[in-house]
C-alpha cells in the first residue's frame, strides 16, 4: 500500500486554511477577546507550513525544510495565547526559545550534516514540548467552560502523544532520505495530527461559545448604566440571603436609597447628564460598601442595598456612611457640578419584617419617612409609627 505524503500535505493545507479563515471570521466572539483569532493566525501558520513542505525539491531546502518547519512550530506561541487565561503573561520566552533552538538545528542538520531522521525527531519533539503548556493553562482553567477546556486539553494532549510516537517510531524504524516517500509511520502520524488539530479547533470555538454564553448571562444580570445588579438579579440574590439567614440564624439588614430632586437634574441639565449622575453615585456606592454587600439599582433614581450578617446598629451605621459619601462632594460633570444628597429607608430581618415582601415594604415606608421628614437623611423602618404610607 502506498502512502502519499505529498498528498496528505495538500490535504492538510487546505484544511488549516479553511481552519484559519473561518476562525479569523467567526463572528460568535467576546467583544475584546483574541482567542479565536489567535488560533486561527495559529492555523494559517500551520497551512504556509505545510505548503513549503509539500513543494519539497520544487523550492530550495531553506524555504521547503528550515522556513517550512519554523512556521510549523511559530503556529504554537499563537495557539498558546489562544488558550492561556487572562492572568497569565502575553509573551512565551520558554517556547520561543524551544523554536529558535529547533529552527537552528534543523538547519544544521540540512546543511551541514543532512539527516532526514534527525530532523523528523527534532521537529516531533518541539512539537510535543511546545504542546505542554496549552494542555496545562486549559486544564488550570477547567473551572471555567470546564468540559469545553477539558475536551480541548485532551485533544491537544493528543497531539503531543502522536509527536512522541512519531519520534520514538522514526528513531526505532528510520526514515526516508527522501521525506515524501511513501512512509507509513509519517503518513499515520500526521494524519493523526491533523485529526487532533481539527478537534482542537471545534474546542477552541466551544470554549469561545461558552465564554459568550456565560458573558451574556452576566450581562443580563447587570443594570446597563450603573453595572449594579439589576432589579430582576437583585430580587434573585435577596431571596437567596433571606433564605440563608433563616437557616443560618444571621442577621440581615435591607436599605432603599434615593436620590433627592433627581427631576430636577434631569430637568435642568437633560437626562444624559442625570445618566452621568446615576453612574458616579453608583460608583460612590461601591466604593463605600462592605465586601459582601450587594448593591443593585431598583428602578429610576432608587437604589436597593443587601447588608448580610448586619444588626439594626450596623445597618444604620452602614447606611448613613453611604448617604454621607454620596453627599460629600458634588458629582463633576463636564464643567458642571451637581450637588447630590440621598434619603434611605432601612429594614432588619426579624425587627421589621421576616419575609421578602414585608422587609420590602418597611424599608420603603422608612424612606418615605425620610423624604417627608426633609430629605438627605437616614431613617429605620422600627422607628417609624404605626400606619406611616408605604409608597410615595
Amino acid at each position: 500500500m502506498q502512502f502519499d505524503l505529498r498528498t496528505l500535505f495538500i490535504v492538510l493545507v487546505s484544511m488549516y486554511a479553511c481552519l484559519g479563515f473561518v476562525c479569523l471570521l467567526l463572528p460568535y466572539r467576546i467583544p475584546g477577546s483574541r482567542a479565536v483569532t489567535d488560533w486561527g493566525i495559529g492555523m494559517l501558520l500551520f497551512a504556509a507550513g505545510m505548503a513549503g513542505i509539500a513543494l519539497r525539491g520544487a523550492v530550495p531546502d531553506v524555504l521547503s525544510i528550515v522556513l517550512a518547519n519554523g512556521l510549523i512550530l511559530a503556529a504554537f506561541p499563537f495557539v498558546m495565547r489562544s488558550v492561556r487565561p487572562e492572568t497569565a503573561p502575553a509573551v512565551f520566552a520558554f517556547g520561543w526559545l524551544v523554536i529558535g533552538a529547533a529552527v537552528l538545528a534543523i538547519a544544521y542538520f540540512t546543511f551541514l550534516q543532512p539527516t532526514t531522521r534527525i530532523r523528523i525527531v527534532i521537529v516531533s519533539l518541539a512539537l510535543a514540548i511546545l504542546v505542554v503548556y496549552p494542555v496545562i493553562a486549559l486544564l488550570a482553567a477547567a473551572k471555567e467552560s470546564g468540559r469545553a477546556r477539558r475536551f480541548t486539553a485532551a485533544c491537544m494532549g493528543g497531539i503531543g502523544l502522536a509527536m512522541l510516537v512519531r519520534a520514538a517510531l522514526t528513531v526505532v524504524w528510520g526514515a526516508n532520505q527522501n521525506f515524501l516517500a511513501s512512509n507509513a509511520v509519517q503518513f499515520g502520524s500526521l494524519l493523526l495530527f491533523g485529526i487532533f488539530i481539527v478537534l482542537s479547533t471545534l474546542g477552541v470555538i466551544w470554549i469561545e461559545i461558552e465564554k459568550l454564553r456565560a458573558e451574556l448571562a452576566r450581562l443580563a444580570m447587570i443594570d446597563p448604566l450603573t453595572a449594579t445588579l439589576n432589579r430582576r438579579a437583585f430580587m434573585l440574590e435577596y431571596e437567596r440571603e433571606l433564605s440563608r439567614c433563616a437557616r443560618e440564624k444571621t442577621g440581615l439588614a435591607l436599605a432603599i436609597f434615593d436620590l433627592d430632586h433627581f427631576k430636577d437634574v434631569n430637568d435642568t441639565h437633560g437626562h444624559l447628564v442625570g445618566d452621568e449622575v446615576l453612574r458616579r453615585v453608583a460608583d460612590v456606592l461601591r466604593a463605600s460598601l462592605r465586601g459582601h454587600d450587594v448593591l443593585g439599582r431598583y428602578g429610576g433614581e432608587e437604589f436597593v442595598l443587601l447588608m448580610p450578617g448586619a444588626d439594626a446598629a450596623a445597618a444604620q451605621a452602614g447606611t448613613e456612611r453611604v448617604r454621607l459619601a454620596v453627599g460629600e462632594r458634588p458629582i463633576e460633570v463636564g464643567r458642571l457640578s451637581i450637588p447630590v444628597m440621598l434619603s434611605a429607608g432601612v429594614a432588619v430581618f426579624g425587627i421589621d419584617g421576616s419575609d421578602q415582601e414585608t422587609l420590602l415594604r418597611s424599608a420603603d415606608a422608612a424612606l418615605y419617612r425620610a423624604k417627608r421628614g426633609g430629605r438627605n437623611r437616614v431613617v429605620a423602618a422600627h422607628t417609624a409609627p404605626a400606619g406611616s404610607p408605604g409608597s410615595r
